[in-house]
């Protein structure tokens, strides 16, 4: 089976438990946080899939670490159900499926801009209010700073990327210019 579909099937019922217990938003960041501690750390990995290790305790090791990250028993049960059924490496895959069914749901849209220097709370209000107007959404910005850009930003919304910097404005005219000169 391919790995978008089984992320994308754990997905929907983890969002379909955090509504039905009215806490969506909650287990959706714990989620997130537990998605990024097991990517982040090559020792959890190995030590919870090593199949050199008994399973009680590559499972002891998962449980001491899902238990400091302090997070909700639903969570705690999901995360055991992955270790269960062998599906741990599809955390972060599951992660950033819930991340998207709850900005569905929430009607959020997030929008990455990335340009050389910090864009003023000014620039990034009225780039929330515009695209708000655009898609009738709540718009996330995550700002990135790009030192290789020469001006202008780079956007990108919902997987479109939107390339307003002074680098392909350059590179575009240069190539309409040889191509008016041949």
């Amino acid at each position: 089976m391919i790995t978008g579909s089984i992320a994308r099937r754990y997905a929907k019922a983890l969002v379909a438990i955090g509504e039905e217990k009215d806490a969506m938003l909650g287990l959706v960041r714990e989620v997130q946080r537990v998605a990024e501690v097991w990517d982040g750390s090559d020792i959890l990995r190995q030590a919870s899939t090593s199949p050199l290790l008994p399973q009680w305790e590559r499972r002891k090791v998962l449980s001491s670490v899902v238990e400091r990250l302090g997070v909700s028993a639903v969570c705690k049960n999901f995360v055991n159900l992955l270790f269960d059924r062998g599906k741990l490496g599809e955390l972060p895959a599951i992660s950033r499926e819930v991340g998207n069914l709850s900005d569905l749901k929430e009607n959020r849209l997030r929008v990455e801009v990335a340009a050389p220097v910090a864009l003023s709370e000014d620039v990034l209000m009225r780039l929330r209010a515009g695209l708000a107007r655009r898609t009738g959404k709540t718009v996330v910005v995550t700002e990135r700073r790009d030192p290789e850009l020469l001006g202008g930003v780079v956007a990108t919304v919902g997987g479109v990327m939107y390339d307003g910097s002074l680098r392909t404005s350059l590179r575009q005219l240069k190539e309409s210019m040889l191509g008016r000169a041949r």
